[in-house]
């Protein structure tokens, strides 16, 4: 991959502009189609795994507003202290969600907007791990590209690496790994041209 060695700053790049992050963000809900998808799937008072979770603002925030109990993971330790300031009665790990280990299992599980800024290689690997979060009936939802490659997209005008596989692998590597998908919109123009996959745990 001829991009690669941009991923190894993703984490840096995060760290160093969260504050932007969190501003440029914001709190509005175009993706709120989608988190209804994936909330319809689950129980109320479900526990939700949000890997990538920045700030909590506004996804983890939409779940909480709606009764759901949420542990959230990002590397940047100033993000999870902005979630822990929102929301102290949740959990917040600053951690590499690629290293993520949690004792516990999930009735939902997202990876939204950070999916996408792994490698191939460690997006394949994701997926055993999205099996081992898992318990009967966990949603699972995530953003990726729209087709096999890479792109580089900007970060306060620094270079933010994404990386996509083929449809047809991300299809393999639910249903190898115990998935069975329930949607998926590939650049969906009611979510700012976001290619979704839901899908949930047999």
């Amino acid at each position: 991959m001829v991009q690669e060695h941009l991923a190894l700053h993703i984490i840096e790049l995060y760290q160093q502009h969260a504050g932007e992050w969190i501003e440029l963000r914001g709190k509005v809900l175009s993706e709120k189609v989608w988190l209804d998808r994936f909330l319809a799937l689950l129980p109320s008072s479900a526990s939700i795994l949000d890997l990538g979770c920045g700030s909590a603002q506004p996804i983890a925030a939409y779940f909480i507003a709606q009764g759901h109990h949420i542990t959230g993971v990002d590397t940047s330790e100033y993000m999870i202290e902005m979630a822990r300031q929102s929301f102290p009665e949740h959990v917040w790990v600053q951690q590499d969600f690629r290293e993520y280990l949690p004792e516990q299992k999930f009735q939902g599980i997202i990876a939204w907007d950070s999916f996408f800024h792994l490698t191939q290689d460690d997006q394949r690997n994701m997926f055993k791990r999205f099996a081992e979060y898992a318990q009967s009936g966990t949603a699972l939802m995530f953003s990726s590209g729209p087709e096999q490659g890479e792109a580089i997209g900007s970060l306060c005008g620094e270079p933010l690496y994404h990386a996509s596989l083929s449809a047809e692998e991300y299809q393999t590597l639910l249903q190898d790994h115990g998935f069975t998908l329930i949607k998926t919109i590939a650049e969906d123009i009611e979510c700012t041209g976001h290619t979704v996959w839901l899908a949930q745990y047999r």
